[in-house]
This record gives structure tokens, C-alpha cells and sequence, in this order.
């Protein structure tokens, strides 16, 4: 009988176990040893604000697989509390550390896998070793983090950082009773994910929650009690009172001891890897939040931790260092988040990143309701579509709002990875039922708008290019072509609004100034399209209208 593979793996999670769990399923025969120096070897990560804020209760089936499970079922060793301290290529020998003992041990490999995962960002500001500062990456923060919110006196959290751990602990701390403020020094929440329209009506929905979001402000340090405990946020807009502050401004790839090793390190800090997920040494491999990978859109690297792509990793090592041949294509950057009722997801890339990644690009900004308006219960949606202006290729999508996002998320996400365009977008054979959807998705709706600005049918402003001008008092009509009634319950307040219904407009344009410049607004875009198209029939030469209109209008409005 040949001598068995050595396999040894160094990281738990997600990428390790997987990686571990499909090579037994390869090679019955593979002596395989899996090394962690946490408590728990498998463990539902993405998961740890839902256990915090209660919605999972209890942590146990947070751990995924117990250590059992792999040495007593797949026939592996598990080194649990134990660290890997040295990696000596040329005799292919991994160090390890037992933490408990303190003994070091040598341990063979034929290959070896590195699942080393990433560590929160903890910047060295003054204070921050103060009590009540956490971050937040396994089951000890979480449980950690719960206790101390559960004795505190003072019930303000302050959240460093609005991406998605930030935003969905927001959710969690509120849900124990605590005051959530969230500083985020750059221009909107969820700066990475989504433009800044998209984001705007997410800090909206969050203020309604009580989530104090505050934008463009910078941490300077923090300051503290008599007893040592954090006391306040300083900021360079002032300060923001704490009895808890959650330290969430991303994660770095560990690489210690991969540098160490003398293994290629990409150009954004993390491990590099090839198609195969073997690093510049073939007998070893690495996966997860530790190494870089390709963007499929724009075909350069990008650190991507996301739990699903280290699952997708470790699948691929599992058979690569068992014998097969398997590739990794890259990512899309796909993420979604629910945030109290709302929900908002991205895929591909922003219009900001598109650009600087030197695209021409066109877009489109759709509200429509989850599914048919007149089906019970619809919820509203807001779908941003972007795509190159030459070829019409999608470039990327986002979507938010209280309805449903993430089929449509994944929709985009499954177009862009076979290069679709809009046109063949516009006419994707969809499921349609009243219950689920409307005739036409509001993706279809997306893609359909930019094929009408390519045709040179729509034209545009956003939101906050008519914020603009209302702020610097152009001379222009805003015009608001909704019922009577809507105008009522709410409006934009400013000097150029004028409210003619779309009912009657067909009757009554020669009331408009045919000179004006003049900007059309409804409730989600759909009637001032019309009206466009209705005044450019009868000659007028200077129209447009706001896209999505009230929907995603951010800004004071009137009533009454």
C-alpha cells in the first residue's frame, strides 16, 4: 500500500474545516491534521450579531462541527489550543505550539494548507486599551461583548465604523436596550458597498430605529472613568458619549507567518494565490479571508472575507491538494445585510468603483415594489443598476430597501458572472406570480431604463444634483406630477416646485414656460418619465426628470 498523503492544515472556521472535511471525502486514506489555536475548531462566525442581540439564543448551535466530529467521524487529528508558530519548507515540517503546556512540536507535511483567516483593524488610539472597547471575530468577543452590555450603567454604544459588522451590531446593541451612535469618517454608510443614494435611504430607515448616524467624523481616541472603563468617543466633530464602544473598521489578512515562511505577499497585504489557490510554494495552499483573489469584473486582485468565498476556498484546497485540479474564477464582490427592517445588498461594482476602474458608465435608479402592487403586502425596493455606457455590459447592481433584495442580488450576481448585457437582462425569463413578484421585475424595469437613455429617450438628474440647484437657487421648474391628494401628504418644499397632476397635463402644458429648464418629479419616477416623453412631443426643449423621484429624495419635505 503507497504512504498516505500528509495533509496538515493550519486554521478553523471555515476555510480549514472545509478544506479538511473534503479531502477525507477525496482520499479515504490522507493522514490529515487540522491545527487551531482558538476553543472552537467550526464555528457560524457570520452569525455572532444575532446572537448577541438574542435572536439566536443559544450559542451552541454556533459551533458548526465540534472537534469530535472531525477526529472521531472524518479520522483526523485536531489540535485544538495549539499554535503554529514556524513553517520550515525545505523539510516540510510545520512548528506548533501547544498553548496550554507550552510544548512545541514538529509535524510533517506532504501538503500543507494555510486558512489563517484575517484580525479586526484595532488602530492604536489613545484610550483604547480602556475597558468596554471590543471588537468583534468569534464566540469569546460575542459572549464577552453580551456580558458587559448586560451590566452596564451607562446604556450608550457607540459603533466605530458603519460597514456591515457595524451596521448589523447597530442592530444587535439596540436590540439590548442600549443608545446606538455610529461614526463613520467617510461620507455615507456602507461606504464599500453601496453609492452614496443608495445609502441615504438606509441612514433614513436607520434614524427611524433611533441609530444615531454620524458621517465624515474621525476618531481621535477615547476617554475614561475613574475605574478604568471607556467613558467617550473623541472625535474631531466633538464627542460621543460611551459606556461600550464596537471597534468595526474591517479586517487584515494574518500573514505573520506566512512572511515568515518567505511566501509571496500580494500588493494589498494579503497571501498570494494562484487559479488553484497554491501559493508561490506548489506544495501549499491557502484560502479564506488570508488571501487575495480576483475581481471577475475588472480582473485585478481584492481581499474579499466573506464566509462564503472561504467556504468556496476550502471546497477547492480539499480536492486540489488531493489530487485534483480545480480553479477558482474570482469574486464579485456579492454582500447583503439586514438592518432592523431593511435590507440592502450589492453585487459587481458600485458606480464609484466602476469609474475609477475606468469604465464609461450609465445607470439606472428604480423604486418598485417587491412584488404585483396589488398583491397584499408589498414592500418597496430601490434597484441602482449600473452598467458600461459603450457596450451596455453590466457592470454591477444594488438594491435596498424593506422588500425582498436578496433574490435579486443574486439574480445580478449570476449575470454578471456570465457577462450579460442589458438587453439580454431587459428580456431574462423570470419566475412571475402576483405573490412573488410583478410582471415586469424592477430588474427588468432597471435594465430597460438604461436602454432608454442609451436610445437617448431618458434624461436625468439625481437627487442630489436637484438638491443642488434647489440649494443654489437655479432658475428652473420643478415639477411635481402626482394626484392631488399625494401633494398633500407630502412635498418638496422650495421655491420652483409647481404641482401639475399627469392627469391633466396633456391639457394643460401651454401653462409651462416653453424656454424653462424644467425637472420632473412623481413618487418613483414612472409618471415623470411620462411626462417627459409628453413634453418633448409638444416641442418643449429643456426637460428631464428627478430619477426615483420622492422614493429616494432624502431631504426635508412639507405637508398639509
Amino acid at each position: 500500500m503507497p504512504e498516505p498523503n500528509h495533509i496538515v492544515i493550519i486554521g478553523g472556521t471555515a476555510c480549514g474545516p472545509k478544506a479538511a472535511a473534503r479531502a477525507r471525502r477525496c482520499d479515504p486514506h490522507a493522514e490529515i491534521t487540522i491545527i487551531e489555536q482558538g476553543p472552537n475548531l467550526s464555528t457560524a462566525t457570520c452569525g455572532l450579531p444575532y446572537y448577541i442581540s438574542g435572536v439566536i439564543k443559544d450559542k451552541g448551535p454556533m459551533v458548526a462541527r465540534p472537534p469530535e466530529h472531525f477526529r472521531d467521524v472524518l479520522g483526523m487529528t485536531v489540535l485544538i489550543g495549539t499554535r503554529a508558530t514556524a513553517i520550515d519548507r525545505k523539510k516540510r515540517t510545520v512548528t506548533v505550539t501547544d498553548l496550554k503546556t507550552k510544548q512545541d512540536s514538529s509535524i510533517a507535511y506532504d501538503k500543507l494548507v494555510l486558512a489563517t483567516g484575517s484580525a479586526p483593524v484595532r488602530p492604536g488610539w489613545a484610550g483604547s486599551d480602556l475597558k468596554g472597547i471590543f471588537t468583534l471575530s468569534d464566540l469569546p468577543d460575542a459572549s464577552a461583548i453580551k456580558k458587559y452590555a448586560a451590566g452596564l450603567a451607562n446604556k450608550e454604544a457607540v459603533i466605530v465604523g458603519a460597514g456591515l459588522i457595524g451596521l448589523e451590531m447597530a442592530e444587535a446593541l439596540a436590540a439590548l436596550g442600549l443608545k446606538v451612535t455610529v461614526l463613520e469618517a467617510l461620507g455615507w454608510a456602507l461606504p464599500q458597498l453601496l453609492d452614496e443614494e443608495m445609502a441615504a435611504s438606509l441612514a433614513k430607515h436607520l434614524a427611524s430605529k433611533g441609530v444615531i448616524l454620524r458621517c465624515g467624523e474621525r476618531v481621535n481616541g477615547f476617554s475614561g472613568d475613574k475605574a478604568g472603563r471607556v467613558a467617550s468617543v473623541i472625535t474631531g466633530g466633538g464627542e460621543a458619549k460611551a459606556g461600550l464602544v464596537l471597534l468595526s473598521l474591517g479586517v487584515r489578512p494574518e500573514v505573520g507567518l506566512v512572511r515568515e515562511a518567505g511566501l509571496k505577499i500580494g500588493a494589498l497585504g494579503g497571501i498570494a494565490v494562484n487559479e488553484h489557490l497554491q501559493t508561490s510554494d506548489p506544495a501549499i495552499y491557502a484560502g479564506g479571508d488570508g488571501v487575495e483573489v480576483t475581481n471577475i469584473i475588472t480582473r485585478k486582485p481584492m481581499l474579499a472575507p466573506m464566509g462564503s468565498t472561504a467556504n468556496k476556498h476550502g471546497r477547492i484546497i480539499g480536492s486540489n491538494v488531493t489530487g485534483g485540479r480545480l480553479t477558482f474564477p474570482g469574486v464579485l464582490g456579492t454582500a447583503i445585510c439586514k438592518l432592523f427592517d431593511y435590507n440592502a445588498g450589492r453585487t459587481g461594482l458600485s458606480a464609484a468603483q466602476a469609474q475609477a476602474a475606468g469604465y464609461e458608465t450609465i445607470t439606472a435608479l428604480v423604486p418598485a415594489p417587491e412584488h404585483a402592487s396589488y398583491y397584499p403586502g408589498a414592500r418597496e425596493i430601490v434597484v441602482k443598476l449600473v452598467a458600461e455606457k459603450s457596450s451596455g455590459k453590466i457592470l454591477g447592481g444594488q438594491v435596498v430597501g424593506t422588500g425582498e433584495a436578496a433574490k435579486r442580488i443574486d439574480v445580478l450576481a449570476a449575470a454578471l458572472s456570465s457577462g450579460a448585457t442589458i438587453d439580454s437582462l431587459a428580456d431574462l425569463d423570470l419566475a412571475y406570480a402576483p405573490p412573488f413578484n410583478s410582471a415586469m421585475d424592477p430588474l427588468h424595469n432597471a435594465a430597460n431604463v438604461i436602454r432608454n437613455k442609451r436610445a437617448g429617450l431618458a434624461r436625468t438628474l439625481t437627487m442630489a444634483e436637484v438638491k443642488a440647484r434647489l440649494d443654489r437657487g437655479d432658475d428652473f421648474i420643478l415639477l411635481d406630477v402626482r394626484s392631488a391628494p399625494e401633494w398633500k401628504k407630502e412635498r418638496i418644499k422650495a421655491e420652483q416646485v409647481r404641482f401639475l397632476p399627469l392627469t391633466e397635463l396633456r391639457q394643460r402644458y401651454n401653462e409651462l414656460p416653453r424656454d424653462a429648464e424644467i425637472v420632473i418629479y412623481c413618487h418613483t419616477s414612472v409618471r415623470a418619465y411620462q411626462a417627459q416623453r409628453l413634453l418633448d412631443g409638444e416641442g418643449f426643449g429643456n426637460v428631464r426628470f428627478m430619477e426615483g423621484s420622492l422614493s429616494v429624495w432624502p431631504y426635508e419635505t412639507e405637508s398639509g
